[in-house]
């Protein structure tokens, strides 16, 4: 049952690297406008502007996707700030200048879903081949209830049904094999 769903984890590593590749290229652009913005921050002594633009790009890798997305969010948004905003166009960071950059954003925000939903496709499907199997083992079982009856009727036929259903663990806790319960 776990190589039947692990195929499917395949169709996840395409969608995980799409996702990858957005947040790499989001994290190319974004020192652009934390450099610029972390000197108009000081200029301004805009405290809680410069608290919230000096994150490390070793501490943005680290971020989950969610928080990663609500920091460039608000990176964003501090930089459509009237007064952020009139510094950034002194050097050239005009909001069109700044488009590639929302982009990249609405690119790796649209990649997540994609691999969120797929590994839940995956989970889903996952919960139904196991239900699928519960109830195949309890038709087995009931077939084992069944299949006593010929321990009288014909002897070799239980026999051979016995060997059939003889269970092999190979996990090395015990060398012979298990009898049906």
């Amino acid at each position: 049952m776990a190589g039947a769903r692990g195929g499917t984890a395949r169709r996840t590593n395409n969608l995980t690297a799409d996702a990858k590749a957005r947040k790499k290229e989001l994290l190319e652009l974004l020192p652009a406008l934390l450099g610029p913005m972390s000197r108009i921050a000081t200029r301004l002594q805009d405290h809680d502007l410069l608290a919230s633009i000096t994150l490390s790009s070793k501490q943005l890798r680290k971020l989950r996707p969610l928080a990663f997305v609500a920091v460039v969010n608000s990176v964003l948004t501090s930089a459509a700030r009237t007064d952020v905003a009139a510094e950034l166009s002194k050097q050239g960071l005009k909001p069109a200048t700044l488009k590639p950059l929302r982009d990249a954003l609405t690119a790796f925000q649209q990649a997540q879903p994609a691999t969120r939903q797929t590994i839940n496709e995956r989970v889903v499907a996952g919960a139904a081949l196991e239900d699928l199997v519960d109830d195949l083992m309890d038709e087995v079982r009931q077939l084992d209830a069944d299949m006593k009856a010929f321990k009288l009727l014909n002897r070799p036929l239980y026999n051979g049904y016995q060997q059939a259903r003889k269970l092999v663990d190979t996990g090395g806790k015990s060398s012979s094999p298990e009898q049906p319960k």
